[in-house]
């Protein structure tokens, strides 16, 4: 039980009173606590194993009862009450950030809108009692709302995928077997989990992974019979959920097709649909199972996707890049970027520690993050923010900083850990913190995590202030988004681009599960804007900081090329880059 999800209960105890018209001064109670435990340097469990969640502001004998009947049995009987109290469908418009909960309980009570279809249909026919401004942050919000049903997150889906391949390669009947779909291009939010596997009979190992124990429901099978639009066979395919929920598809093809295969089923459809159109030109037939002449049908070797895209007198295109956005054309013209790759990464510039509200101390990082190859990592626990009443004060951060320094004396001389600290911004966009502290350290990171229901000008405003600021050296999780959880802020992320250009700002690119912040779309136009981005897993246990591939993913579908990423530059690089920056803004 983290602390987001105590604290994200807490702030849904709060809407769903406010919406009932509730004793204010217990909508305040809750919505403080969910705000103090959000940002708390402790980890709550820890405290309410010992006791002592009193100890934190604002938690009195009613609150503590709460939380501690959360951490042990994952809910809150209150809560359970509040939700009982309206109808269920009703929750996911309560958690729509550009609605108060005032103007929900009007839809509801008064328009007698309890649904998001229903919702979704009132905005449509121009039946919705708000604004302009209101109107145009709800289109935002309903737009990444349509979008993310029925999807999961990468983070989620990628671990669950591989450990699948891994039970699936056990069938005698694999020979070949590969994730694929929007997975191996490494889309944030994934549909099913595609899988395309090679095989001398492709049907009955269709059925046999249909058979196993993993599997909940089968939804659909199809044998690898002739097809009416080919001539041959073609894969064998079933779609199925699994006991855990997953949907997924898998496709079966002959060992002699499991290349065409693979490239047709990780798309995207319009990629696959460009180079339809290219193959066609060369006088190619291409299908998910056959590359041949037209003139006299003979087979074009597909030995590797290599072999294939030369066929089609192009390079390799990694699938992160198959979207049809310039990729075909870039590589016709031989002007393809050399994307990063996993092994350029040699550091992780966003960790919390146990010094605030991370698990681990400063050692265990360390260790971690050099069997992961790496040559630093930053400690970037948060400061104390008024707002919260946590964080590192001046004091503390100053003793961390000592602490690292020595720590950094003790080892290898091709590691080091980086001081830094990851500072809220007020919602005037100052930098409310010690700056003679802030000078000692090595990196200065800005975010806000608060303020988000604020208009699209007021909260791009704030973030620009705080860029202006001569000690901020990386702007964190820069659009505010948390995948699955709360639609993006409204955030003017056109300004914020140009603002870190004007500065000299690093952007994140932020690799919690739940962020992907930049998204892919940012990271290019950041990329065209000749900006260096920062990649950071955010992660508050030394096993988060393996999420930092998610966020390498997302810099790939973004274009980026490690020249334009902090975290390709050796240990002596990036020292100097940051002080030639803070000498710059000296004068």
């Amino acid at each position: 039980m983290d602390n987001q999800r105590i604290s994200d209960t807490f702030a849904e105890m709060a809407n769903l009173l406010e919406l009932q018209g509730e004793d204010p001064f217990r909508i305040r109670a809750y919505r403080r606590a969910a705000q103090t435990i959000s940002h708390f340097r402790s980890e709550v469990r820890i405290l309410a194993q010992e006791g002592r969640l009193e100890e934190i502001p604002g938690v009195g004998k009613i609150l503590t009862r709460d939380i501690t009947q959360l951490i042990e049995t994952g809910n809150v009987r209150y809560h359970e009450h509040l939700k009982s109290t309206v109808p269920e469908s009703l929750l996911p418009i309560l958690r729509l950030p550009s609605l108060t909960p005032d103007q929900v309980r009007l839809l509801w009570r008064k328009y007698d809108v309890t649904s998001m279809k229903q919702l979704i249909q009132r905005y449509r026919d121009n039946r919705l009692p708000f604004e302009a401004d209101v109107l145009n942050a709800l289109s935002h919000d309903l737009n990444n709302w349509e979008r993310d049903q029925r999807r999961m997150l990468l983070g989620m889906a990628l671990p669950r995928a591989e450990l699948l391949v891994q039970n699936l390669q056990r069938i005698s009947l694999v020979e070949q077997i590969s994730i694929a779909g929007s997975l191996r291009r490494g889309v944030d939010l994934v549909g099913d989990l595609n899988i395309v596997m090679a095989t001398p009979d492709p049907d009955q190992l269709i059925q046999t992974c249909t058979r196993q124990p993993e599997v909940r429901q089968v939804l659909f099978t199809q044998s690898a019979t002739a097809s009416p639009y080919e001539s041959g066979p073609h894969a064998a395919s079933a779609v199925m959920i699994t006991s855990e929920g997953l949907r997924v598809s898998l496709a079966a093809v002959l060992p002699s097709q499991f290349n065409l295969a693979l490239l047709h089923f990780t798309g995207s459809k319009a990629h696959i649909a460009a180079l339809g159109r290219l193959a066609q030109q060369r006088g190619l037939h291409l299908t998910t199972t056959r590359f041949t002449r037209f003139r006299d049908h003979t087979e074009v070797p597909a030995d590797s996707e290599t072999a294939i895209y030369s066929q089609l007198g192009l390079p390799w295109i990694a699938p992160e890049l198959r979207e049809d956005t310039g990729e075909i054309e870039a590589a016709m013209t031989h002007s393809l970027p050399a994307i990063i790759t996993d092994g350029e990464v040699l550091g992780d510039l966003h960790v919390h520690s146990n010094w605030g509200n991370g698990a681990h101390g400063l050692e265990d990082i360390a260790t971690a993050a050099q069997r992961m190859g790496y040559q630093y990592a930053a400690i970037c626990d948060y400061t104390y923010s008024p707002a919260t009443g946590q964080g590192l004060t001046p004091d503390e951060l100053r003793k961390q900083i000592v602490a690292i320094r020595h720590l950094n004396a003790s080892l290898p001389p091709t590691f080091r850990l980086l001081a830094s600290a990851e500072v809220e911004v007020t919602v005037d966009g100052e930098i409310d913190f010690d700056e003679e502290v802030l000078q000692e350290l090595d990196i200065v990171v800005a975010a806000i995590h608060t303020g988000f229901k604020a208009p699209q000008n007021l909260i791009t405003r704030r973030l620009c202030k705080a860029m202006e600021h001569p000690l901020v050296h990386v702007l964190a999780h820069p659009s505010g988004r948390m995948l699955g959880r709360q639609a993006s802020p409204a955030i003017d992320m056109d300004t914020i681009l140009e603002m870190a250009v004007e500065t000299n700002t690093c952007l994140e690119i932020n690799s919690h599960v739940l962020r992907l912040d930049l998204q892919d779309r940012y990271v290019r136009q950041a990329k065209d804007l000749g900006l260096l981005l920062a990649l950071g897993s955010d992660a508050h246990s030394v096993q988060e900081m393996r999420t930092m591939r998610l966020g390498v993913m997302t810099a790939r579908r973004g274009w980026l090329e490690p020249r334009q990423l902090l975290n390709a530059m050796s240990y002596r690089d990036l020292y100097r880059h940051f002080h030639q920056r803070d000498a710059m803004h000296a004068f």
